[in-house]
């Protein structure tokens, strides 16, 4: 007979539990990271697509040059510069946000997907695991001695690991030149800014009153939008739009001057928030590979 879901949040909290008593102290992540929760996995992934469209912005507005591929810059620009870098408190929630940045990148790397949604060797975007791992690495190298246990919850292999820690200072520098040279300074006034413009959501987006009040209440957009605004010298004004697309996507628009989120994308993250109490009890039991998941009662 099909559990409830509250039996599956029971189970999976009982879990947790046994995986913490289990693993090694230095190693223990926060209970409340591993616990999934829908509202919080929409509103980071969120939050991490218009960071990464705003490190296509910040590329194309202060001309910035770009070794290597662009898509994985602006990963790296919008995740370090505009979420890691912020003044945000170390807790099981901003741990649990990274976590859900992650396993996004990681539930659509196991999604079976029609060839048009496929992304090829020869496409400008990384591959859905490639981003997975960078992203990983990404989060490991920002505090190794704090985050011992993302490796393994992640599946994030020790021989990329042991140098995520450097990844990530030679990424800071990187940023760290953006900001000397496109900074504003101390004391500095205002110039241009970005504007934040919410869309109706159309009917026929799944949810769509509920997902525009998530991310309003959150007050996110916005704030990725005056962070931007208030650290780097725009060279114009510009516009950060949410809106209904037909598609599941994101953009930045160096004609129009307009970052797009589209409700479509904020759907797909809703269906893929129901698989991440599954993927988030095999991360646990990698932590404790002796700790027996719920479902499986006494199977041998």
């Amino acid at each position: 007979m099909p559990s409830s879901p509250a039996l599956r949040r029971h189970c999976a909290a009982a879990l947790l539990g046994l995986v913490l008593l289990a693993a090694d102290a230095s190693e223990e992540p926060p209970i409340e990271a591993l616990l999934s929760d829908e509202e919080r996995f929409i509103s980071a992934n969120a939050e991490f697509t218009l960071l990464h469209e705003m490190g296509h912005l910040l590329i194309a507005e202060l001309d910035l040059p770009v070794l290597g591929r662009e898509e994985d810059a602006a990963d790296q620009l919008g995740f370090l510069s505009l979420f890691l870098s912020a003044d945000r408190q170390r807790d099981a929630g901003f741990y649990a946000r990274l976590l859900d940045i992650a396993d996004y990148w990681r539930l659509e790397w196991q999604r079976p997907k029609p060839d048009y949604e496929e992304v090829h060797a020869w496409a400008s975007h990384g591959l859905d695991a490639q981003r997975f791992y960078n992203l990983a690495c990404l989060i490991y190298g920002s505090d190794p001695d704090r985050l011992e246990w993302v490796p393994k919850v992640t599946g994030l292999p020790m021989e990329r690991a042991l140098y995520c820690d450097q990844e990530y200072q030679q990424v800071s520098r990187a940023l760290a030149w953006v900001k000397r040279q496109h900074g504003r300074r101390p004391g500095e006034p205002h110039g241009h800014r970005i504007r934040v413009i919410f869309d109706a959501p159309a009917q026929r987006i799944a949810n769509g009153a509920r997902l525009l009040a998530l991310l309003q209440d959150s007050g996110e957009v916005e704030a990725i939008a005056a962070r931007a605004s208030a650290v780097y010298r725009l060279p114009r004004d510009l516009i950060l739009r949410v809106v209904n697309c037909g598609a599941a996507d994101a953009w930045y628009s160096r004609d129009a001057g307009e970052l797009v989120l589209c409700y479509e994308r904020l759907a797909h993250f809703q269906l893929l928030a129901a698989q991440l109490p599954r993927l988030r009890l095999n991360g646990a039991a990698m932590l404790c590979p002796a700790c027996r998941h719920p479902a499986e009662g006494n199977r041998p």
